[in-house]
């Protein structure tokens, strides 16, 4: 598309620088001048012409550049001020740049999917909110490893089968290198009934206690009111300031239907929520 245009702009150029240069003739021949006079003035003026469109045309050029160098500019300033920094930024951005032509197509159809997602999920979190569809693994562990204070979480009957698997693992390594780093890791385990306190449970509570995670029971009988029991959902508030829920699929609890990063007053609520939750668990 872009060598198309290009070739257009040729052709109109020449077009143009024709068709004065052919006046310019036309009108010298009106006045009968001399023939020598008559192709220099035509050759001057369409020469002329070229030369004014090409210096129109480098200016364009030019001062879409500088456009674009003052908006590189002004990006990698505000990179440089952000609480983020501008070092993974650019060693992206290098790394992207550095991709040389010639390799498979689906590489370069990735590595766009990639950014975009970043770029998405960016944007998304300047709301306060991001989601993904079904069970999300980068967001808990990056978060865990990420957790300079805390580690909250409300775990209902629906995770017990959660730490056997490869993502629980993963996740278990993430919190003890936590712990070894100075952050509190509470876990709150939420039962339905008494009856659900079974050997399975104090298995888990044992192990995670020798990890050095702080572990409670909440039986959702001993809550006051119905209301506060339909509230109980998992999730997991990260230094109290960003929290990691999911929503489990109408008719099959044990799937996600969905994953949620949230940071404002829904994680204020998630802390007030847990604080109180804790202090009635066992």
């Amino acid at each position: 598309m872009r060598r198309t245009r290009r070739i257009s702009e040729v052709v109109v150029r020449v077009a143009v620088t024709a068709l004065l240069g052919g006046m310019t003739y036309l009108i010298t021949n009106l006045t009968d001048q001399p023939e020598i006079w008559k192709i220099t003035l035509s050759v001057f003026i369409a020469g002329a012409t070229l030369i004014v469109q090409q210096l129109a045309d480098f200016e364009r050029r030019l001062d879409d550049g500088l456009t674009g160098f003052n908006d590189t500019t002004r990006l990698i300033s505000r990179l440089d001020t952000s609480p983020v920094g501008s070092g993974e930024v650019t060693r992206l951005a290098r790394n992207v740049a550095a991709l040389e032509p010639g390799r498979p197509d689906l590489l370069y159809t990735f590595v766009r999917a990639e950014v975009r997602r970043l770029a998405n999920l960016m944007e998304d979190l300047r709301g306060n909110h991001a989601d993904y569809p079904g069970e999300d693994r980068d967001w808990l562990l990056g978060l865990a490893r990420c957790a300079g204070a805390s580690i909250d979480a409300a775990s209902t009957s629906v995770d017990r089968d959660f730490w056997g698997t490869d993502p629980g693992r993963h996740y278990v390594t993430a919190q003890e290198q936590a712990v070894s780093r100075g952050v509190r890791v509470r876990r709150l385990l939420i039962l339905g009934t008494p009856a659900d306190l079974d050997a399975g449970v104090e298995e888990l509570r044992s192990w995670q206690r020798s990890l050095g995670f702080e572990i409670r029971v909440l039986v959702l009988s001993t809550l006051e009111s119905w209301e506060q029991r339909e509230a109980v959902k998992n999730f997991v508030v990260f230094d109290r300031a960003i929290s990691y829920e999911t929503i489990p699929a109408d008719g099959d609890p044990s799937r996600v239907y969905q994953t949620m990063l949230t940071v404002g007053e829904r994680v204020d609520e998630h802390v007030r929520r847990f604080e109180s939750w804790w202090e009635r668990g066992e």
